[in-house]
């Protein structure tokens, strides 16, 4: 049965019910008929109904042996006179036109509708239809109305009053059109729930989880990227939640370096999570993930043919070896081949949920001084700036400050490394990889600390989660360094102090990379140090890593606008 069949006989059995059950039965007058409800707005998301329309262009299916209506997309109205007039004031006239006539609108939109090319159509329309494929539509006043609570006469009656109210800002040229629609309040794809050690994604979700490390970057610069520190509570009665990071990773090097205070007049500065490189990098990372699957799986069942082999030797002890050695092997492919789907579905999700940049939108600037150096009489590094974190973003996975210690290093490599001891403490590999920030590394702590290495000397082992280079493992430096900055003219600088991290030892990775900054560095207690901010190196990967305390960052942040700000975060 082909569509226009299908259509006809479905119109018509309608209209026989309707006669059969109710002999006094009336159809509405403005009614459209079934066949254009349904298929009037073909091509669009959600497939609204059209309940109502005042454009006289007749509608009907196109001629042919295919009969499948024209497709639609929506388009945005910007040179329109309509423009100029409707957000202060014709939008709200239109709002009261709708509650004078008790409509209940959902949305009311003003776009123009443009037909899409369809080719299993377009050989067989006639000259109407063609035409209707080389212009965009006039512009519409779209209203959408909860489903069966508007008739066709009172969306007429309505729309004759809008027409009139038109008429009065010199505008003739303007649609309207009624249709069924829900509104629903919308947010872009949260952040996913951190996961444990034996899930297939565990190596590849984080940078989209809520744990700190998050990899931020900004509307304006997406190409330059960074790490945000903490989550702070706004405090003082407020449930905002903020951001912390550093300003040179919120705003671009050409941007001025003076003060900056959002306003509520202008455009919001919008912080991203992924930047362009990160973004790619995830995308990378789950398609590498995918492929060493692959060839493990390869590997290993050639491996499992040889441990067949084997299994059928004399050798009564060489063939149980191989048989257990088969089992275990056989016990990995099966493992692979059941991430690889999950991680298949996780990369069509990123790619779906992550690419756009506005769905990665995590919140806006609010507060950034001018980076400073030599500030106060400990002068140290003023270079931070507070964003407002948008909640709804971070879905249910939101567990406040906490760093996830990740799978870079496995749980028996870091209880390993953090080999240092206190007076009743010793560190422990969390059971969920999360490790909960409490508390501060005072700057007595940070010179003279309260944990000692196997030899019994005094040591400050820190952690942090980066944008470039994940987690790793330092060791704080109880003499703070001086850093000065030079400008284009060598003659002009700024000093500072600051708290140094150098690497941890021999064979291990550097602490910090470009594209670290922002990251907030924790002792492997928990408790927060400081902002890194920069380091220090003849190459890219520093030899000392340099940071802005946090006992003197959080003093900072109160001081300018936030005076009850603190990072004991209420999930």
């Amino acid at each position: 049965m082909d569509d226009l069949t299908f259509s006809f006989t479905a119109a018509s059995k309608s209209t026989f019910y309707a006669a059969s059950s109710s002999p006094s039965y009336t159809p509405d007058p403005h009614a459209v008929s079934e066949t254009e409800g349904m298929c009037y707005y073909a091509g669009l998301h959600s497939e609204p109904t059209l309940l109502y329309r005042t454009s006289k262009e007749p509608w009907s299916l196109p001629r042919g042996p295919w009969t499948r209506p024209l497709k639609k997309e929506l388009r945005e109205v910007f040179t329109h006179p309509i423009t100029r007039v409707w957000n202060h004031e014709l939008g709200w006239k239109v709002v009261e036109v709708m509650d004078a006539h008790t409509v209940r609108f959902t949305t009311i939109d003003v776009v123009r509708f443009e037909m899409v090319e369809n080719q299993d159509v377009e050989g067989s329309l006639d000259e109407a239809s063609r035409k209707a494929l080389q212009a965009v539509g006039r512009v519409t006043i779209w209203i959408g109305v909860f489903p069966e609570s508007t008739s066709p006469t009172a969306a007429h009656d309505a729309a004759q009053d809008v027409l009139a109210l038109l008429k009065d800002y010199h505008i003739t040229d303007v649609d309207i059109d009624f249709r069924e629609s829900f509104y629903t309040r919308e947010v872009g794809p949260q952040l996913l729930e951190p996961v444990w050690d034996l899930h297939p994604l565990v190596d590849v979700v984080s940078p989209i989880t809520p744990a700190l490390g998050l990899r931020i970057s900004t509307k304006s610069t997406p190409n330059a990227q960074g790490t945000m520190a903490l989550y702070l509570a706004e405090g003082g009665g407020s449930d905002r939640l903020l951001g912390l990071s550093c300003r040179h990773v919120l705003f671009g090097s050409k941007e001025a370096n003076v003060d900056y205070v959002c306003h509520p007049s202008r455009p919001p500065k919008e912080v991203l999570l992924l930047g362009k490189g990160a973004f790619t990098n995830l995308v990378n990372s789950i398609k590498s993930k995918i492929g060493t699957h692959h060839s493990d799986i390869k590997f290993w069942r050639r491996q499992i043919e040889w441990f067949e082999e084997r299994e059928k030797g004399t050798n009564i002890v060489d063939s149980e070896d191989a048989r257990e050695s088969r089992i275990h092997t056989q016990a990995l492919v099966d493992e692979a081949e059941k991430a690889i789907p999950a991680l298949v579905v996780f990369l069509d999700q990123v790619k779906k949920d992550w690419w756009k940049l506005y769905n990665r939108v995590l919140g806006y600037i609010l507060r950034s001084p001018a980076i400073r150096l030599g500030v106060g009489q400990q002068h140290f590094t003023e270079d931070w700036g507070v964003f407002l974190v948008d909640r709804a973003k971070l879905g249910d996975g939101f567990q406040g400050n906490k760093m996830y210690l990740g799978t870079i290093l496995r749980f028996c490599e870091l209880e390993r490394k953090c080999f240092a001891r206190g007076a009743d403490w010793k560190f422990e590999y969390p059971e969920d990889g999360l490790l909960p920030l409490v508390g501060t590394v005072t700057d007595d702590l940070m010179r003279d600390p309260d944990m000692w290495d196997s030899d019994g000397k005094p040591c400050l082992l820190v952690i942090k989660s980066g944008n470039a280079t994940g987690l790793t493992i330092g060791r704080a430096n109880g003499v703070f360094s001086i850093v000065r900055d030079y400008y284009h003219d060598m003659s002009i600088h700024q000093t500072s102090m600051e708290w140094a991290i150098i690497n941890y030892g021999h064979g291990s990775d550097g602490f910090s990379e470009p594209g670290d900054s922002g990251a907030v560095i924790a002792d492997v207690r928990g408790r927060i140090g400081g902002m890194l901010t920069g380091g220090s190196g003849k190459g890219e990967s520093p030899d000392i890593t340099y940071a802005t305390p946090f006992w003197w960052l959080l003093e900072r942040i109160k001081a300018n606008g936030f005076p009850d700000a603190h990072p004991d975060v209420v999930v």
